[in-house]
Order: C-alpha cells, then sequence, then structure tokens
C-alpha cells in the first residue's frame, strides 16, 4: 500500500513540475482535456463549436509550449503567449470561412499550418536540448528513456483503467453508458501522458539506469547491427546477381535510419571500448552506400514517372541524411541537425517554387505535355502521361494545367490509355462523409416517422443521377415504397468535399415534397470523379411524413 502511495505522489509531482515549468500549455491541455470528456458524445457542443475549439487549443498549446521552453521572464512570456493566441485565433477564423476562399489558397493556408506546428514543436526540442547543457547524445539518451518510462506507466494505466471500468459498466450500470470507457482513457491520455511527454523534453536530470543502457547498447544496438549486416548481403545479391533494387528497399533504408540514427547517437553515451562501441562508431560511414541506393531506388522512379509528394519527401530525407552524416563526421556538435530538419520542413511545405505541391505539379504537367508532343505512344509513354492526368486532375491547380492543354476529346484518350492492355480504365477515387448527432428532432407538424438505412458496395453502379435519381428510400409495411430523387442534394455535399463534415448539420435535411422530409444523420460516398461512377454509398436518417 505505501509502495502504491508514493508511486501516486511520484506522478503527481511530475504533473505539478510540468504545469511550474510550463503552464500555460499544461492548463491548455487540461481544459481541452476536460472538454473532450465531458463532450464526448457532442451533447453539449455541436461539431463546428467543438473543433474550432480543438483546432485554436492545439495550436495555442504548441505556441506557448516554445514561449514557456525559451523564456522565463513575465514579460516576454506574454508577448509570446499574445502572438500565440493571434496565430490560433486567425487559423481558426480560417477554418470557419474555408468555404469562402478559394480551394488553392486553403490548402496553401493548411500547409502553412503544417509547417508551422512541426517547425515550432521542433525548436521547442531544439530550445530544450540547449538549455540542458547535455550533450547531444546525452540529452537523447535522456529524452528517450524519460518517455520510455512515461509510456509504460502510461500502458499500465491506460489497461488497468480500461479493465476496471468495463467491469464496472458490466456489473453496475448494466451494460450502458460505454461512453465511461472512452471518457476516462482521454482522461489519462490528457491529463497525464501528454504533458509528462512534454516534461520529458526537459526534465533530464535523472540518471539512466543500467537497465536502460543494457536495453539502448547491447539490445537496440545489436538489432541495428543485424539490420545493417543483413542489407550488406542484400547489396552483395544484387553486385552477384546484377539485380535491380526492389522498390521496397527506399522504405527499409528509410527506416533503418529514423531508428537506427537516435539508437547509435544513444550509444555514444556510453562509450567503453567495446566490440558494440568499436561496430558502433562504423554505423554512420557504413550507412553511406546506402544512401548511395537509396539515390538509385528514388532517382529511376522520378525519373521514369516524374515527381510525386512522397518522392519529393524521399528525396529531402536522402538530403537529411547527407547532411546529418556530414556533421557526425566533421563536428562533435550535432544539435543544429534539428534546425536543418526545420529548414527542410519549410522549404518542403511553404518555401515558393521548390515546395513539394510546386514541384510535383510542375513535374507531372511535364509528364502530360509529352501527349501533345508525339503521335503514338510506347505502353511505358502511356503509363507515364495517364499517370500525370490522374495525379493533375485530383488538384485544383493541375485540373487548370489540365484544360489549358487539352481538350475533352484529348482528356477521353487519356482516360482509354489503359484499355490498350486490357486493363480497367484508371479512376480518381473521391470520398465525401459527414454525420449528425440529430437529437431532439423537431417533428411538429409530422405525423410519421421511418428510420432510413441504405448502403450499397456493388462495382459500377452507375453515375450520380442513376444511382440517386429515384432511390428508394423505405418500403413500408403495406409494401409501398418510398423513393426521392435526391442525387442534385449529393451534387451538393460533393463540393464541399473535406469540409462538408463542417456544414452538414446545417444542409442535413432534404424537403422531398409538400408531405415528406428526410433529416439525414450520416452520409458517404465513394465515386469515381473521372468516369461519374458511384462505387459505394451509406445513409442513415429518418424520414418525415405529414
Amino acid at each position: 500500500m505505501n509502495k502504491l502511495k508514493e508511486k501516486v505522489s511520484n506522478l503527481y509531482e511530475i504533473l505539478k513540475k510540468s504545469i511550474k515549468k510550463f503552464p500555460l500549455t499544461i492548463i491548455t491541455i487540461i481544459i481541452l482535456t476536460l472538454i473532450c470528456t465531458i463532450d464526448v458524445e457532442r451533447n453539449i457542443l455541436n461539431t463546428i463549436i467543438f473543433n474550432n475549439i480543438i483546432i485554436f487549443g492545439v495550436i495555442f498549446a504548441n505556441g506557448t509550449f516554445l514561449t514557456e521552453t525559451i523564456s522565463e521572464e513575465k514579460k516576454k512570456k506574454t508577448v509570446g503567449y499574445i502572438i500565440s493566441a493571434s496565430i490560433a485565433l486567425i487559423f481558426t477564423c480560417i477554418s470557419v470561412w474555408d468555404k469562402a476562399m478559394p480551394k488553392s489558397i486553403m490548402n496553401w493556408l493548411q500547409n502553412l499550418l503544417n509547417c508551422g506546428m512541426i517547425s515550432v514543436f521542433s525548436l521547442s526540442i531544439y530550445f530544450n536540448y540547449k538549455k540542458s547543457e547535455k550533450t547531444f547524445e546525452q540529452y537523447v539518451t535522456s529524452v528517450f528513456v524519460n518517455v520510455l518510462k512515461t509510456s509504460i506507466i502510461y500502458g499500465i494505466l491506460a489497461v488497468g483503467s480500461a479493465i476496471v471500468t468495463t467491469v464496472f459498466i458490466y456489473l453496475i450500470l448494466n451494460g450502458t453508458k460505454y461512453t465511461l470507457l472512452a471518457q476516462i482513457e482521454i482522461l489519462i491520455l490528457g491529463i497525464y501522458y501528454i504533458p509528462t511527454l512534454l516534461y520529458s523534453l526537459y526534465n533530464i536530470e535523472e540518471k539512466i539506469s543500467k537497465f536502460s543502457k543494457i536495453v539502448i547498447k547491447y539490445v537496440l544496438g545489436t538489432l541495428v547491427i543485424i539490420a545493417f549486416a543483413i542489407i550488406y548481403m542484400y547489396i552483395i545479391k544484387i553486385i552477384i546477381l546484377r539485380d535491380m533494387p526492389s522498390n521496397q528497399i527506399f522504405r527499409i533504408l528509410a527506416a533503418l535510419f529514423i531508428v537506427g540514427c537516435p539508437i547509435w547517437t544513444m550509444i555514444e553515451n556510453f562509450k567503453e571500448n567495446t566490440q558494440i562501441d568499436k561496430i558502433n562508431n562504423l554505423l554512420p560511414k557504413l550507412f553511406i552506400p546506402f544512401i548511395i541506393l537509396q539515390i538509385y531506388s528514388i532517382g529511376v522512379r522520378i525519373l521514369n514517372n516524374g515527381f510525386t509528394e512522397s518522392r519529393y519527401l524521399c528525396v529531402m530525407l536522402i538530403i537529411f541524411e547527407i547532411i546529418y552524416t556530414i556533421i557526425k563526421l566533421t563536428k562533435k556538435e550535432r544539435g543544429e541537425i534539428i534546425l536543418i530538419f526545420v529548414a527542410l520542413t519549410v522549404i518542403s511545405t511553404v518555401f515558393p517554387y521548390i515546395n513539394m505541391n510546386k514541384v510535383s505539379i510542375m513535374s507531372q504537367y511535364n509528364n502530360l505535355k509529352m501527349f501533345k508532343e508525339k503521335v503514338s505512344y510506347t505502353e511505358e509513354e502511356k503509363q507515364k502521361i495517364s499517370g500525370a492526368y490522374y495525379y493533375l486532375y485530383g488538384r485544383e491547380e493541375g485540373r487548370k494545367l489540365i484544360d489549358s492543354l487539352l481538350t475533352k476529346n484529348e482528356e477521353s484518350e487519356i482516360v482509354n490509355f489503359n484499355k490498350s492492355n486490357g486493363a480497367e480504365k484508371n479512376i480518381i477515387m473521391k470520398y465525401i462523409s459527414a454525420h449528425s448527432e440529430a437529437k431532439n428532432l423537431n417533428i411538429a407538424g409530422y405525423s410519421n416517422l421511418y428510420e432510413v438505412n441504405l448502403s450499397s458496395y456493388k462495382e459500377n453502379q452507375g453515375n450520380i443521377e442513376k444511382v440517386f435519381g429515384n432511390l428508394e428510400l423505405i418500403t413500408l409495411n403495406n409494401n409501398e415504397a418510398i423513393h426521392s430523387n435526391i442525387s442534385q442534394k449529393v451534387k451538393e455535399y460533393m463540393q464541399y468535399g473535406d469540409t462538408l463534415q463542417n456544414n452538414f448539420e446545417s444542409i442535413n435535411r432534404i424537403q422531398i415534397d409538400s408531405n415528406k422530409m428526410i433529416i439525414l444523420t450520416r452520409i458517404s460516398v465513394s465515386y469515381d470523379e473521372v468516369n461519374d461512377n458511384v462505387k459505394s454509398y451509406n445513409i442513415t436518417g429518418y424520414l418525415l411524413e405529414k
């Protein structure tokens, strides 16, 4: 019992210290947690208000975390708080007015937000590291150990509370109110786990235990060495068999760097001149051939098919690996690699002309122009042109480029390219989805209420008009079927795209005629925008009849 009290007391002390160091950040997180806990079923706040509170809170907390990391002075903190609140308010307002803005501007603003969130959090880590006055290896090791301990405790708390809560719900509440389980888990996540994770980036005074050293150096370190050995055997296989590298090799090597780099960095914190230490010192150098293999692997795909966002990010990862390797081999201090990561993030997301969206669109546009430059095409060229077309079609800027380059007949020809090899037409799948609780329905003036529950997952159902033009909503007890044309409403929903959920509660009523109305509680539609074919749909709601 005393040990349990001691553990609870330790958890309380950690939370208290985290609030003392990052007061407004932790308080904001706790407030958001309480809102999510209380309103887990959206009984109090509607979806739009709830989403905007979360957006504001997350952006604000990210900014205050950086502010409270950098400065201890009240005046500087106040300035940082005001800036954080202003930025959070601006992006919250943007999310409210997103339908009034062109999609291209909204996409850029979303990229700007993503870039800002990642960069600000990365800078928070960097300044926490600088304030620690530890070497980069010591800081990384301490943070890893702290996060590991915190995660283990969180896992125990989450699983234990889930078991206890489930038993309580089943035995005491007679199997009702299972939302209580979600509420308990949210509380543990927001009040314990997230605050202690943030504090783990700052509190690195605790000594590294022998157990942690064994796990990092002899368990994780050995696994990384084995992975290196396997990949070197693969390289030897390539040389002997003259076999082209698999497309999977890039992902394997990228994962090896992302996982292995922190491990061989941490092992440097336990130098004892053992065999593992000697091998570990060689790992950054031994990774250089892997970088060359990555360059070849992604380079072939870019030469054959051009840039996409994912391939662009692969190139950025390679650049990061090269810079890290150079820093590792030439400098003792490596904390600046965090600033390099921030710089590459800014370049990738928002830097004019060379960000991943712009480069990818122009690369695919150049591929598409091949269609106008030739009369006949090889199968490889058809695939390249077709891939470029479908890539551009799904983007507003790309769609404008297609319209400026191709006629409708030329578009149809490209759409049918894949028929030449017996394959089905390429498709561009779109998906809309939204739901509403529809509580406290106002049925004044209506005498009958029926539940509507429709779904279909058949292939090639037809276009929007065919599927939803005469949709059978429900069959009554007298075998009378009620039909309705909701195709125009579905098309309206498609225009909202990803923002449909934010507006759904204000447009989820469909007037069939003077006597009937539908109130939708959920709609999801998967469709091919190019070939105008519905793939699947699911519609639930209520039919009101006078």
